[in-house]
């Protein structure tokens, strides 16, 4: 049996779920998504990520520890927008280029009417 540590952080679920799980050096983080009510894509990819963060932060790592990303959109269209504002989250937090390997695919649907977007990812700690 694999030996797994349940991380939680302070930020909101939306159902029965770690936030992540560490097994072995990597770190699972479960799909986060924006704040409620906002409606901006830019804004709620940036809120996604931010949330990704504290929940890395809470198992010491950092965003430059991501090795896969995953995009969850609900329209494919929003991908432009979504592209400038992850570069910019991974940028501010230091990470210039050698950015994570990362699939985003369109969904039908998200746990939240006004959600556009969740973002799991997979950490090396």
């Amino acid at each position: 049996m694999v030996e797994k540590e349940i991380i939680n952080a302070n930020t909101p679920k939306a159902g029965p779920y770690s936030h992540a799980v560490k097994a072995g050096e990597f770190l699972f983080v479960s799909g986060q998504g924006p704040k409620p009510g906002t409606e901006d894509i830019q804004e709620q990819t940036i809120t996604a990520l931010g949330n990704v963060k504290a929940i890395l932060e809470v198992a010491g790592a950092k965003i430059s520890d991501i090795v896969k990303v995953t995009v969850f959109l609900k329209d494919i269209n929003d991908f432009k927008k979504m592209n400038r504002a992850y570069k910019r989250f991974f940028k501010d937090n230091g990470v210039d280029e050698d950015f994570p390997a990362r699939s985003a695919v369109e969904v039908a649907n998200l746990p939240a009417p006004t959600m556009k977007i969740e973002v799991d990812v997979i950490a090396k700690i």
